[in-house]
């Protein structure tokens, strides 16, 4: 079964049920390691770079720990190991990158994510994974 899970995250409450979903598949499936893996959209700020030494990726996982603080909360509870990525740009298209860089068996997606018109003028990030992904796609409502 699924070995390598990777649950993209954005701290919805879509997000959450994606969250519980991939808790009970990793505690059905002994082994099985999780990412969580948070996508920005924008670039930093000027003053968040400075602030940060220029350093982007520190930025983006500050960002990471404060928006998905449930999702790390449930995952400690349960005693379920994971690792924390991150990634800046388009989340579909970041998503599916890393999932396919990184030779997931599976990508955990919560069907709406925080930014809804978006979602309407473009179609859904779960959508776009679940066309463009190498691996099954598993999308939570």
């Amino acid at each position: 079964m699924f070995q390598r899970i990777l649950l993209a995250t954005d701290g919805s409450a879509h997000a959450d049920r994606a969250a519980e979903a991939a808790i009970r598949l990793v505690k059905e499936v002994s082994h099985a390691s999780v990412t969580l893996l948070h996508v920005r959209t924008s670039a930093p700020k000027r003053s968040e770079l400075l602030k940060a030494g220029f350093d982007v990726k520190t930025i983006l996982l500050e960002e990471a720990h404060k928006v998905i603080t449930r999702t790390k909360q449930r995952f400690r509870e349960e005693g379920i190991v994971y690792k924390l990525e991150v990634a800046l740009g388009d989340p579909a298209a970041e998503i599916v990158k890393y999932a396919k860089e990184g030779q997931y068996e599976l990508i955990i997606v919560g069907s709406r994510g925080l930014n809804r018109l978006k979602e309407v003028l473009l179609g859904s990030v779960s959508h776009q994974v679940a066309h463009e992904a190498a691996c099954p796609v598993m999308i939570v409502k």
